[in-house]
């Protein structure tokens, strides 16, 4: 069994959900840290879904809802932290308006 640490590229959210972090084939992963920040003066909200493999977003796999980020503020998403992911499932994100928001995640791979 091998463990790798990784952080995925930062990506700015938009207004259609966007996968921030798919856990690949034959592997297990956790969410170890993630944080959503506000680059803007204005005040967009965002949701952050769990998707199971070949699933979708909704109402059932929001981990954080209709969050309002202040002006040129960071979050650090306790609600994804620590979140168990098999193979396939996403981790994905959406804004009220976008390049608002910039979300970055890492997570412990085990194969």
């Amino acid at each position: 069994m091998g463990v790798t640490l990784k952080g995925e590229d930062p990506v700015q959210l938009g207004v259609a959900d966007a996968d921030l972090y798919t856990c690949p084939a034959n592997t297990a992963a956790r969410v170890i840290k993630c944080t959503a920040c506000n680059d803007t003066t204005t005040v967009p909200t965002f949701d952050i879904n769990k998707v199971p493999s070949g699933g979708a977003e909704g109402d059932d796999t929001l981990l954080i809802n209709g969050k309002a980020l202040g002006s040129e503020e960071t979050y650090e998403c306790p609600e994804v932290v620590g979140q168990i992911l098999e193979a396939g499932d996403v981790i994905s994100g959406v804004a009220s308006a976008a390049n608002q928001i910039t979300v970055a995640i890492s997570v412990v791979e085990i194969v």
